[in-house]
């Protein structure tokens, strides 16, 4: 992994919902608001949106991925969990990569558990660890434990307690936290090429839009879709004729005081009416404001059906734009 300085670091990825996310320090992460990451070989790299949601004293950061590293995410969160055994291991193994993608497995003496660290020292005494391990994880039987933070002797590290990182990420990505706001263009990811985009035209909304200037017609022209929660959420889109669809995205860009949708059901027809429908997929929109099904085997369809569960956090809710490949 690779910061906006050109620091170099590690961290752990995990999927959610369609999502992937990686895990690592803050310090890590560094002050802007993307890095580089890079996976074991086969290398795969992209772009990573960072974000701090947590409390300035705390060294950690999560990061938002898409494009060919959601194929890579296979760890779940709940992995985060540390078993009685894993919690009493007094030694562990640290995985790093090479540049080339290589991985590297170091045993690790571990001492010094508090309620929210431990001390690993290296077993073969040699002076490996120094700047550049931080993010790097400590593993019990193929489980993380724990993450690198700090060093202060070449043979030794700090490391945050897995169960201490999974408090933190499932209160913000379980409890509904409120939806990060980007910097800039910082939520943009690549696309396929815009000219593969096919038209669209709205077609009904369960939602009234707060001002009739942010109706749900900008869905698929400029402009922001913009209405208050309610218990029943769903807007359906066509296309002119029935057409092969294999891919999805939904972009929202919400205030500090409005929200974005967090749980997505995706559902299609080929009714001539729009009243049929079944379900192609489900997600969660990532808290980047990105909702991106991958591309998925074609599927010919006339309507696209979106129903949102929930959302992010409270105020009203806020989609710029829906587009179908």
């Amino acid at each position: 992994m690779q910061n906006g300085l050109g620091e170099h670091g590690f961290g752990w990825m995990f999927g959610r919902g369609g999502t992937c996310y990686i895990v690592m320090p803050k310090h890590v992460a560094g002050p802007f608001p993307r890095v580089t990451v890079s996976t074991a070989a086969p290398v795969d790299s992209a772009t990573a949106t960072v974000i701090s949601p947590f409390w300035d004293s705390i060294d950690l950061s999560i990061g938002i991925a898409r494009g060919g590293l959601v194929d890579r995410c296979d760890a779940k969160i709940e992995d985060l969990e540390e078993s009685p055994k894993a919690a009493a291991a007094y030694r562990a193994d640290l995985l790093r990569l090479s540049p080339s993608g290589e991985l590297t497995r170091r045993g690790l003496t571990i001492a010094e558990r508090s309620y929210l660290t431990f001390t690993g020292t290296l077993e073969d005494g040699t002076d490996d660890i120094a700047q550049g391990t931080s993010g790097a994880f400590a593993f019990v039987n193929g489980m993380p434990i724990g993450m690198a933070i700090t060093s202060d002797d070449p043979t030794r590290a700090r490391f945050m307690r897995s169960g201490e990182i999974l408090i933190h990420l499932r209160r913000f990505l379980d409890e509904q936290a409120g939806v990060y706001v980007p910097v800039d263009e910082a939520a943009s990811t690549p696309d396929i090429a815009e000219p593969n985009a096919l038209p669209l035209r709205f077609f009904r909304s369960t939602m009234p839009p707060t001002n009739p200037q942010f109706a749900p017609e900008n869905l698929v022209t400029d402009g922001q879709f913009i209405f208050a929660p309610q218990h029943r959420m769903s807007f359906t889109i066509t296309l002119d004729e029935i057409t092969p669809v294999s891919r999805l995205m939904i972009r929202a860009s919400p205030t500090a005081t409005q929200t974005s949708p967090k749980s997505l059901i995706v559902q299609w027809s080929v009714d001539k009416n729009g009243q049929r429908f079944r379900e192609w997929t489900r997600a969660e929109m990532g808290p980047d404001g990105v909702f991106d099904t991958g591309v998925l085997a074609p599927r010919n369809l006339r309507y696209l059906k979106v129903i949102i569960l929930d959302t992010w956090g409270s105020g009203d809710v806020v989609i710029d734009s829906v587009t179908a490949y």
